[in-house]
């Protein structure tokens, strides 16, 4: 659990929003309802009832999403109700649900969440007089703290999300090429085995090796087999679907794992590959860089690692039979 939680940022923020809901609105709820307060009551326990059934179906699905944003939404609207039933008295509740929602969703759809929220009170209290606010120097002063308030909400969500996605670039990323890195790899591999016992999806692992490398790297320097190694992922990239993933495994080893795919199809794209790399990628001599391809369609009751050693077995194979070739293992 506590893996899942580090790992995943908004099924902890779900479930962090989600208990601190129901640990401090539920007793409210009962109070108001008990008191008769039943419009508030209803609106308090209504929150607590969507924070328990997105916390346990972000948990179940791995989807933070749409739980995240149905909580948003409906706390947007909870909190609404409240202020306008409750008066001045409601008011104090809008500031903590500002921080929450830009915890359950991106910062911008937190921001139009907040300011519809806001519009929506400000317009009942313009129709209204005295019922929300006892003055219009109170009207003026909750829409401009709500607002001041929201903005440093949204600037440190934005930022905190930049850093994030910055972080996830550097762990997930070969920083060279721009490949998916080995990491990845595992991980993207782990999840094609879950799918496939559960689903019977088909898989295809291609695993590709520049051909002579090391006589690239002695004849026209390193820097030149950093060039071609760059220009081979976005080759690669091209050639592949749009949902298929192409991984840096080591060196000038790569990996291409392909999705909803039979064995035949998977053969004709391994050798598209092998072509279309002959075809584009040069030095610059005018020397064309091939690549060898050991190809494997993921088997029944068969782990990554076999899946992987099959493929490379494969690209051996083709090493063997003299480069420039595809091997199905």
């Amino acid at each position: 659990m506590q893996a899942r939680l580090k790992s995943n940022f908004y099924l902890a923020m779900i479930s962090l929003v989600g208990l601190i809901i129901i640990v401090f609105l539920t007793p409210y709820g009962i109070y108001r309802l008990l008191s008769g307060n039943i419009v508030v009551g209803i609106a308090d326990l209504v929150m607590v009832l969507v924070s328990i059934c997105s916390v346990i179906y972000a948990w179940r699905t791995d989807n933070t999403k749409g739980p995240g944003f149905f909580m948003a939404v409906v706390f947007c609207i909870g909190v609404t109700v409240v202020c306008i039933k409750l008066g001045s008295d409601g008011l104090f509740w809008l500031y903590p649900f500002i921080v929450f929602i830009f915890f359950l969703v991106s910062p911008i759809k937190a921001l139009v969440l907040l300011l519809l929220s806001l519009s929506v009170l400000v317009g009942f209290a313009l129709f209204n007089p005295g019922q929300i606010f006892a003055s219009s120097f109170q009207l003026i002063s909750f829409t401009v703290t709500c607002f001041i308030t929201s903005l440093f909400a949204y600037l440190f969500a934005y930022r905190t999300l930049t850093q994030r996605e910055a972080l996830r670039t550097l762990a997930t990323t070969d920083s060279l090429t721009g490949a998916a890195n080995r990491r990845t790899l595992d991980e993207a591999l782990i999840a094609a085995i879950s799918q496939y016992k559960r689903n019977g999806a088909q898989f295809g692992l291609m695993l590709l090796d520049l051909d002579y490398f090391k006589h690239i790297n002695d004849n026209f320097g390193h820097k030149t087999g950093d060039n071609v190694l760059m220009e081979l992922v976005p080759i690669l990239k091209n050639m592949v679907r749009q949902h298929d993933i192409v991984f840096r495994f080591g060196g000038e080893e790569f990996v291409v794992l392909v999705t909803d795919i039979g064995s035949a199809d998977l053969d004709k794209l391994a050798e598209k590959l092998r072509a279309g790399v002959e075809q584009k990628l040069v030095l610059p001599g005018g020397q064309h860089v091939t690549v060898s391809i050991g190809v494997a369609m993921l088997q029944a009751d068969e782990d990554w690692e076999a899946w992987l050693h099959r493929a490379d077995m494969a690209l051996y194979q083709a090493k063997n039979l003299g480069r420039n070739k595809v091997i199905t293992g």
